[in-house]
Parts: C-alpha cells; structure tokens; sequence
C-alpha cells in the first residue's frame, strides 16, 4: 500500500507505483533476472506455447512480457491504473493487460499457473484480506494448476533493515527511511523535484512461511515446492532473501 503526501495533495494523485519516480528510483531492477526466474519456473512447472497463465499484481509487466517471450498466453493485471498505462505499451495477441483488484476473483478456472512476483504481495493488515488473493488466484485454476508465491523472507530482512540511506538518481535526492512498525516492513521515501516535496509510503506485512503455507492450505493448494532465490535454490530461512511457494490445485 502506498500513501502520497505533498503540499497541495490532489483527489487525483498519481499512485507511487505509477509515477515516473518510482521507475527512476528502482531503475536497477535487472530484466536480465527477471527473465531468468521466470525460465526456471517454466522449466519447473513443465509449461508448453500456447498454455494460459495469469501475472497476478503485475506493476509495468516486465514479468508478463518474459512469459509471454515462452509463448505462453499471458493475462496480466495490477490494481494501478498508471501501472496498466505503462504495461500496454507491451500488449498484443498473446498479452492483454487489465486494471483489477487481487482479491477479487478474476476468473473461474481456464489457467495453468498463476504468478505473484516480486513481493506484490502482503499489503493487507487483516491476513484475512492476504489469504483473499491465494484464494481468488486458485480459482482462476484449472485442475493440476500451479500458483508462484514470490514473497520477501522477513525471518531474513527484519533484522536488517537500513534504517536510513540516501540515493541521488537522475539529479534527485531520495531519502530512504526503513523501520518495523506494527507488523509492517515499512519504507519511507522523500523527495524534492521541481520545487515540490514528495513523500511516498510502501507497506509490506511481516508474513512468515507458516502463514504464507496456511493461505495456500485453506485455498486447497498443495505446496509442492518451497525455493529461496531465484534459481530455485533450497529455502533457508536465515540465508534465504526470497521465500518462492508453489502450490498445485487438486
């Protein structure tokens, strides 16, 4: 979840996952890698051209478009409408793009796999509204389908939080304050540019694997796989930076 403070906030503010300066702000963030996991992932589920899939959260679609260079059939969705803007630039035949909330069912079956990438994940207080999401991503399953959770490892992140850095990208100066607070991974980011001061809020919920394992559970996934990086390494919870699930439907 993201929160937008400035001097005069407007009704219509742009989301901090839309902006322009959450892309410069994360500009590092290496396609090269995203690719890579997605092709150990459909190496891993046996996935074939043409099968559908779903990119649950899908931000600017950097994961749907490496699906669908595997020829997958790709549906993609994120709850930001810049976002969308952004990701349809990329759009065809083979990759539509849509606004959507993912607690929400968005199908009732017809996929082979669904994805949850990059910790677009864990926004909720009420674990109630995260186990949601497992839960409407299973039923956009067909039978023997497979569900990717990609979710930060807090065991491994919260005991060390930055609690402040700065970066100066592109002539901006980002502030980065990082705490725990109530349950919550908290990142404050501040900026000025142009004469106005921003400050964005990202939250991500502590949610440890015996939870994460609980939501797939009560979806009726079997967790088949538990993985902590990207080339589908062994998890370990105190060396482990990712904790990767895959869950199967019945």
């Amino acid at each position: 979840m993201t929160q937008l403070e400035s001097p005069a906030p407007q009704a219509n503010a742009p989301d901090w996952f839309g902006t322009p300066y959450y892309a410069l702000l994360y500009h590092h963030r290496d396609e090269t890698e995203a690719c890579l996991f997605i092709a150990n992932l459909v190496r891993y589920l046996g996935l074939q051209p043409g099968d559908r899939v779903l990119d649950i959260g899908c931000g600017r679609g950097r994961h749907a478009v490496c699906l669908r260079e595997h020829g997958l059939d790709v549906d993609a969705f994120d709850i930001s409408p810049a976002c969308i803007a952004v990701a349809r630039r990329h759009a065809g035949e083979k990759l539509r793009f849509h606004v959507h909330d993912m607690r929400r069912p968005f199908a009732a079956g017809g996929y082979r796999c669904a994805f949850n990438m990059f910790t677009s994940f864990g926004y909720f207080a009420d674990d109630a509204e995260n186990a949601r999401v497992v839960a409407a991503a299973a039923q956009a399953l067909d039978p023997g389908g497979g569900l990717v959770l990609d979710f930060l490892n807090a065991h491994w992140i919260v005991p060390r939080l930055t609690p402040f850095s700065v970066q100066v990208i592109g002539g901006v100066r980002f502030e980065i304050r990082r705490e725990y607070a109530e349950g919550f991974i908290v990142k404050t980011i501040a900026f000025e540019d142009a004469g106005q001061r921003f400050r964005f809020i990202e939250r991500v919920k502590d949610i440890r694997l015996p939870t994460l394992q609980s939501f797939f559970t009560e979806a009726d996934l079997r967790v088949e796989a538990i993985f902590g990086d990207y080339d589908l390494s062994p998890y370990a919870p105190d060396a482990s930076r990712r904790v990767i699930l895959i869950g199967r439907k019945p």
